[in-house]
């Protein structure tokens, strides 16, 4: 088993590719991503700043795309509550 090095020239890396329904990939992939940071202990309301903060690529990108009111319906469905 090879350790990784400080001047390892591999990087973790995402790569994009066409989907046929861009909303529902956003929604499915939030739902994952929702679903993965509730079971882990975060609260609705870490759940939605998570997606506000520029820190989280991929939660946020879906953020800008598709808005707050999108992502608090994902947060309130997971959570059960019917806001």
């Amino acid at each position: 088993m090879k350790y990784l090095d400080q001047d390892d020239p591999f990087e973790l890396v995402g790569t994009g590719f066409p989907v046929n329904d861009p909303e529902t990939t956003d929604r499915e992939t939030a739902r994952c991503i929702i679903e993965e940071y509730a079971l882990t202990g975060f609260t609705a309301g870490e759940i939605l700043r998570l997606f506000e903060s520029p820190l989280y690529g991929h939660p946020h990108a879906i953020y800008r795309r598709r808005g707050s009111r999108f992502v608090s319906v994902l947060v309130a469905e997971v959570f059960g509550d019917s806001r």
